[in-house]
Order: structure tokens, then C-alpha cells, then sequence
């Protein structure tokens, strides 16, 4: 199944992001995991998604992670790596957490972006302003996305993503140059 989008429409609608928000399994890392004799579970990350999280961050727009599975330990480490507030396991209903994130902000289902992979991502793609699938989604979260990342599920949707962002609202010229001027902190 091919998909094909309109990517002025989707600047269009990623214009308006002022929360973005991503799953944890299956976009921040690979559909893979590694696990021990004794059931520990190990992920990877790719760095760049990490760079890419803190653009939007250094940028004025808040980010989340949002992960319907298991805690584990990486991926709370990561968030706190990155300085994010808000990341969020176990979540059953994802709507009811991005309403509270709405309400808390003071922002309408325009001003969010998601990007997902699994059927537990459908409902709430539906609703938000910016919907994302990653390359390697199924094929229901990728009809309904605004976009789908050329990148797959760990291997940098995330950074494609923000990278998105930013250009749609031109803000991606004086990031790169605020970064190679100064560095980043």
C-alpha cells in the first residue's frame, strides 16, 4: 500500500504545534529489544531523536513522552537526560493524558502533534492537529497521518520530525545557527 501526502498542508498543520508528543516503544526506539536470562529488557535509543526533542524544547514547545506499555527504567532516564517533565507509562487512555496536557497549557487538539506506530495510537492521531506515523507504522496509523517520517521506529522519526517542525514554522535557520554559533546546553 502506498501512501502519498500532501506536505503543504501538513507545514500547514505542524505550523500550530506547541506540544508535541511521541510513544516511547515502537518510535523512540526500535521495535527490537534486548533481554537477559532473567526477563531484563534493554532499549536502544538513537541520539539524534534525543537532539531533536530538544530543539523543539529549546524552541518553546513542550514535549512528552507517552507510552501505553510497561515502565522501564531507560526510558525514564532518557526523559530526564533530556530535561522533559513530562513522560507518562502505562497509559490506557491516551486522549484523557493529551486533554490534561491540553488543559494545562491552555491549548486546543490544533496546537498538538503525535507521532505513533500501533494500533494504540490510532484514536488519539484521529484527534490531534498534527498526526505522524513513522515509516515503519501500520498501515492504519499511516492513513491517517499528516505525515510519515522517512525514518522508522528508532532510528530517527523523532529528529525528522522536529526538523519538520521547525522549518514549517521557520524557526529551523536560526536554531542551526543559534547551535553553531554557541553550542548547545
Amino acid at each position: 500500500m502506498t501512501f502519498e501526502k500532501n506536505l503543504e498542508r501538513a507545514r500547514e498543520k505542524a505550523k500550530k504545534v506547541k506540544l508535541f508528543a511521541h510513544d516511547i516503544h515502537g518510535v523512540l526506539t526500535p521495535n527490537t529489544f534486548l533481554c537477559d536470562i532473567e526477563g531484563k529488557r534493554k532499549y536502544a535509543f538513537w541520539h539524534m531523536d534525543g537532539f531533536g526533542d530538544l530543539s523543539l524544547t529549546a524552541n518553546g514547545i513542550q514535549v512528552a513522552f507517552l507510552d501505553s506499555t510497561s515502565i522501564d527504567e531507560e526510558g525514564m532516564f532518557r526523559a530526564r537526560e533530556l530535561k522533559l517533565d513530562k513522560f507518562y507509562y502505562k497509559v490506557k487512555d491516551k486522549i484523557a493524558k493529551i486533554d490534561e496536557l491540553k488543559k494545562e497549557l491552555g491549548i486546543g487538539d490544533e496546537n498538538v502533534g503525535y507521532i505513533g506506530c500501533e494500533v494504540t495510537d490510532i484514536a488519539l492521531m484521529k484527534q490531534v492537529g498534527f498526526a505522524v506515523a513513522t515509516a515503519d507504522a501500520i498501515d492504519d496509523a499511516k492513513e491517517i497521518a499528516d505525515y510519515i517520517t522517512n525514518a522508522p521506529g528508532g532510528r530517527g522519526p523523532i529528529r525528522e520530525t522536529c526538523e519538520f517542525i521547525l522549518r514549517a514554522m521557520g524557526q529551523w535557520q536560526s536554531w542551526v545557527e543559534k547551535v553553531t554559533k554557541m553550542g548547545y546546553k
